[in-house]
């Protein structure tokens, strides 16, 4: 062809539905010119190519007529980076099973050998070095299979990195990251029996019982069946027909008929029963039980009551029960059956339990005292058999009086108050007018202070006999000496009541004797034939420098100073009465003294 002829003016392009021409360059190569557009040609449009009648080849000869011809261009070139639209796991999903695969689908095509191992990783989010695995990829979706299984309750994180790219080659335009975390570790351990019913080698047991099992864990309920779990009588016959329930862990074999009487059977459940995870019984499971005797068609009878039937005086927080001649079906005892109710008034609110063969119906509130009550069990008490109460079964009893709640008081005490010329060895009692609750007199809520309470307690202890409190200093008191005795409300009487008030009295001791003496004091004995007293002592209890019937004469006086006596040393004296035909008395109690 003639060079000069082949330009942009012959051989033009331009898009076929009108439009300015496209711009660009001739180039010839042999007898082959090629126009190459400037810029990129518009996408999904098509062109018309035309050489004019005005190209001629080397010797002049031009084209008999002008050549075109179309083409049609592609799609514009893709160049948006790929994204994740889906993950297996999700992100932050817990529970996942230790045997899972990790996977992510795109939201286009990819170049699948950008997707491998060192794009596509999944390691601890605690760190440590990355899981070991295969990537392979199907479609748009990208799969890490781990080389063993995950470690349980372990988060992972699973990244897949911007090596990875579209089928264009547009790179992710950041790594992904997404965590999940496994599950426990999958349970391997066999299930075991955990309880039967009835018990291995139960004997008694009833003609229509049922018999189950109760394992440690739940099962497969499709495991147990009639061909896993079956019955028969141990000395051989075949197999006792019946069905099979699961309920939580017990499965529950119900015989189609009642059993035979007086027959040991034996019930057998097979390793063919799974739990849940699939793991069977370790090996057979077996036990023995042995029916009863014919049917119990004897009623229950009521042997005793409590209250029994007509007593009184019955305290206001009693509860009421009866007890059976046999074993009862507790449930048959409640409220409804079991009732208690004032004669010709409103029925007691109150709960009813069972304890072996005894019934007890406990009432919500104390009892109304001085009040007659009536207690009735209804024929809709059975016993274990199902026999009901032949007939109505009544009895009545009457309450005590109201609880006490009147506070105790003081009626008298030793020394009295105000007393004066108190030995300097005295107790200190307060006589109350009840019986007291014994505890709660003490040293704390029984106390003795010299000249005021603002001084320190004296020191000693607290006994109780009957209704009388004896405080016993450790020590004489001072002679001559003012003191205080305290009775606080925190003593209380039986009933539980306190003192309504603290109860104070005062007394004042005699003056102190001299050093190495001691005041005896005692009350007169009444006699005609009185002649006189005999003053013993000594330093132990009972133990007496005079021998019986040689105590100190002191004639028919009811004080003696004896003197001459050791400081530093507890003397113990006791007193006796002689009369006119020289008979003595038994000692009287023994008093002591601490001499100085």
């Amino acid at each position: 062809m003639a060079i000069a002829t082949l330009n942009t003016a012959s051989f033009s392009l331009r898009p076929t539905a009108g439009g300015a021409a496209a711009i660009g360059s001739i180039s010839i190569s042999g007898n082959t010119a090629t126009f190459t557009p400037a810029t990129s040609l518009t996408a999904n449009t098509q062109y018309t190519a035309t050489i004019s009648g005005s190209v001629t080849d080397t010797v002049g000869n031009g084209l008999a007529a002008d050549y075109s011809w179309q083409f049609t261009t592609g799609a514009a070139f893709d160049i948006t980076p790929p994204t994740v639209s889906a993950t297996s796991p999700a992100n932050n999903a817990t529970g996942i099973t230790l045997n899972a695969s990790v996977s992510a689908t795109f939201s286009e095509a990819m170049t699948n050998a950008t997707l491998n191992a060192a794009s596509f990783t999944l390691r601890r989010t605690a760190g440590g070095a990355a899981v070991t695995g295969t990537v392979n990829v199907s479609g748009n979706t990208v799969t890490f299979t781990p080389g063993g299984s995950l470690n349980a309750t372990t988060q992972y994180t699973a990244t897949i990195t911007r090596a990875a790219a579209d089928a264009a080659g547009n790179a992710l335009a950041a790594n992904y990251n997404w965590q999940f975390t496994t599950g426990a570790a999958p349970d391997t351990t066999p299930p075991t029996v955990s309880a039967t019913s009835p018990a291995n080698n139960a004997t008694g047991i009833k003609l229509n019982a049922s018999v189950s099992a109760t394992f440690s864990e739940a099962m497969t309920n499709a495991t147990l069946n009639t061909s896993s779990f079956t019955l028969r009588p141990r000395a051989g016959g075949a197999a006792t027909t019946g069905t099979v329930n699961v309920s939580g862990n017990t499965a529950t074999f119900t015989p189609t008929a009642s059993l035979a009487g007086s027959t040991q059977y034996t019930a057998t459940i097979s390793s063919t029963a799974t739990d849940a995870a699939g793991n069977a019984l370790g090996s057979n499971y077996v036990w023995q039980f042995t029916t009863s005797a014919a049917p119990d068609t004897t009623p229950p009878t009521v042997s005793t009551t409590s209250p029994a039937d007509r007593t009184t005086g019955i305290a206001l927080n009693t509860s009421v029960s009866a007890t059976f001649s046999e074993a009862m079906t507790n449930s048959t005892l409640n409220t409804v059956s079991f009732a208690l109710a004032i004669h010709g008034g409103p029925s007691v609110a109150g709960t009813v339990q069972v304890s072996g063969n005894t019934a007890t119906f406990t009432p919500t509130l104390s009892l109304a005292g001085n009040t007659l009550y009536h207690a009735i069990i209804t024929t809709a008490a059975m016993d274990a058999a199902g026999n009901a109460l032949a007939a109505i079964y009544k009895w009545h009893f009457t309450t005590g009086a109201a609880p006490d709640t009147t506070p105790p008081t003081v009626i008298s005490t030793s020394p009295v108050n105000g007393g004066i010329g108190v030995a300097q060895n005295s107790t200190v009692s307060a006589t109350f007018s009840e019986a007291m609750n014994n505890s709660t007199l003490s040293t704390a809520s029984f106390t003795l202070h010299r000249g005021t309470t603002g001084n320190p307690a004296v020191n000693g202890t607290v006994n109780v006999s009957g209704n009388i409190a004896t405080f016993t200093p450790n020590a004489s008191l001072a002679g001559n000496m003012q003191y205080i005795a305290t009775i606080t409300t925190a003593a209380t009487d039986a009933a539980g009541n306190a003192l309504a008030a603290d109860y104070i009295w005062s007394f004042t001791t005699a003056h102190a004797t001299p050093n190495g003496t001691a005041i005896l004091t005692w009350d007169a004995v009444v006699n005609s034939n009185l002649s006189g007293y005999r003053v013993y002592y000594g330093t132990a209890p009972g133990v007496y420098i005079q021998a019986p019937g040689g105590g100190i004469a002191v004639g028919n006086v009811t004080t003696y100073t004896l003197s001459g006596l050791n400081s530093g040393t507890r003397y113990y004296f006791a007193v006796t009465a002689v009369d006119t035909s020289n008979n003595e008395s038994p000692f009287s109690s023994e008093v002591f003294k601490d001499i100085p």
